[in-house]
């Protein structure tokens, strides 16, 4: 076994891949890295910047935004973006829409994607693993990184590979009832919009040259439309154990 056991999470929006990784990160002490808040902490830098990513003429800028990019997980569920907390504001619709521009950049992902590995060694900030003691194993320490790649592309050798997957009807509801929660009475989306950004984003991450959204060959797949979260987590805990 490596000195860290990585466990790489992939599949579609809104299938619950990251509540999930999430989850299983606090559970066995592990270092969670959500690859896709990255994503989204470059569109909203863009954003900031007023640089649009449909501006065919702004590639070199977009790649220099994300290279200036100070990413961080501070604690579980928290993203910073160059020293402010930005959770709340890169789940927004506005961002949703966007991100498959930013996430379909070549050179973004080649950023976005060293900088995901280094983090994965634990050579650049992110949070802590302490692990969990197994008998006649020691410590075990580890990551957990969810995403649309990272079985395929980010980390191709980790020790477990998970591909989730929820039927779309499904998804758009738990995504609309995301977003209805953070931005309640503020919330213009409907269920019927949420639901075909989710089938325009599934397409978009299926058919982009770069990294498209695929099933790792040795990953295991899970269908989470009919399962709770605890039921999920419990299930890669013990795929976790087997394994070790």
């Amino acid at each position: 076994m490596s000195r860290l056991f990585r466990i790489a999470i992939d599949g579609p929006a809104a299938s619950g891949k990251s509540t999930t990784a999430k989850l299983l990160a606090k559970k066995l002490g592990f270092s969670y890295i959500d690859s896709g808040a990255m994503f989204r902490a470059v569109t909203l830098k863009c954003q900031l910047e007023n640089v649009n990513p449909n501006d065919i003429s702004a590639h070199n800028k977009i790649v220099e935004i994300a290279k200036r990019c100070k990413i961080r997980f501070p604690s579980l569920g928290k993203v910073e973006l160059d020293g402010q907390d930005v959770s709340e504001l890169i789940r927004t619709s506005d961002i949703t829409r966007n991100i498959s521009l930013i996430a379909s950049n070549p050179d973004v992902r080649e950023v976005l994607a060293n900088q995901q590995r280094a983090m994965a060694k634990g050579e650049l900030p992110g949070a802590v693993s302490n692990g969990f003691e197994r008998e006649g194993k020691g410590i075990i320490k580890g990551v957990v990184m969810d995403g649309r790649d990272i079985g395929t592309v980010i980390l191709p050798n980790a020790e477990l590979k998970v591909f989730i997957v929820a039927d779309v009807h499904i998804r758009a509801k738990r995504r609309f009832d995301e977003l209805k929660k953070r931005q309640g009475a503020a919330l213009t989306d409907t269920l019927d919009q949420v639901e075909k950004d989710l089938e325009a984003r599934d397409l978009a991450d299926r058919t982009r040259k770069i990294a498209p959204l695929l099933q790792a060959k040795d990953a295991v797949m899970m269908d989470t439309s009919y399962l709770t979260i605890e039921e999920q987590v419990n299930a890669i805990e013990n795929m976790v154990y087997e394994r070790i």
